[in-house]
């Protein structure tokens, strides 16, 4: 009797193991697409002296300065997997404040799914030059702690170097 108690009590953990951990990963694949935002550079451009001008004595030119924007492709997927968690990114805002080193992006980000890393989510992302050349490649660290499913995460910083002109988000895999 004991031996038979014993055996129902295992195959029923083996079966809640099985069946108790479900993937929160969907199963059709991700999608992407990309779009094009824009961005204006702080310190601008100095714009020459006219051509056509024959010169004076005495007469002098202003500086002028001309609003330089920046033109960035972003490629974002329908969801990113990090562990058993899912996220996507909803919103995205570039500026630059001419202060720090590398311009900044800002975004909102959707918590799908939360799985056992329930810390943080990582969303991996890679800034090309024109010459399509890896200029930066990290992550965006999206903090769980008091963020249920379904909720958006505002304001999560991400920045990359201002000669990139592509930036392509993927799945975060940690390096061993």
């Amino acid at each position: 009797m004991k031996s038979l108690i014993s055996i129902i009590l295992v195959l029923t953990v083996i079966s809640l193991c099985f069946f108790g951990c479900k993937s929160n990963i969907p199963e059709e694949p991700a999608t992407t697409g990309s779009a094009n935002y824009t961005y204006i550079n702080p310190y601008g451009q100095t714009a020459p002296n006219p051509d056509n001008v024959e010169p004076s004595e005495g007469q002098t030119f202003p500086v002028v300065y001309v609003e330089t924007v920046n033109d960035v492709e972003i490629v974002l997927s329908d969801y990113y997997v990090y562990g058993n968690s899912v996220a996507s990114i909803k919103n995205i805002k570039l500026k630059d404040d001419g202060i720090s080193v590398n311009a900044d992006g800002y975004a909102e980000v959707e918590v799908q799914a939360i799985g056992s890393r329930k810390d943080d989510i990582k969303i991996g992302y890679l800034a090309y030059d024109a010459n399509g050349k890896i200029v930066r490649n990290t992550y965006i660290l999206v903090p769980l702690k008091g963020v249920k499913e379904g909720e958006i995460v505002s304001g999560r910083r991400f920045d990359f170097p201002r000669e990139a002109v592509k930036i392509v988000f993927v799945d975060y895999v940690e390096e061993e």
